[in-house]
């Protein structure tokens, strides 16, 4: 091989490490912004739940109707 071949492989291998390395980490950033949104949702779960418990607690405290 001669020089010149050798700089174009070394400039393609460069350009599709770059490439691989830009898709990890646009992947990455995707993945953390699907983790947050589900940490969210889980968290307004959580307050729901707590304020079903609520009421059904001072509903019982009450004694109900009857």
């Amino acid at each position: 091989m001669t020089r010149k071949t050798n700089t174009a492989l070394i400039a393609l291998l460069g350009s599709l490490l770059l490439g691989l390395a830009t898709w990890v980490v646009i992947t990455l950033v995707e993945i953390q912004v699907i983790v947050m949104m589900l940490q969210q949702e889980l968290m307004d779960l959580d307050k729901v739940i707590g304020r079903i418990y609520h009421h059904m607690d001072r509903l019982s405290k009450w004694g109900g109707p009857g």
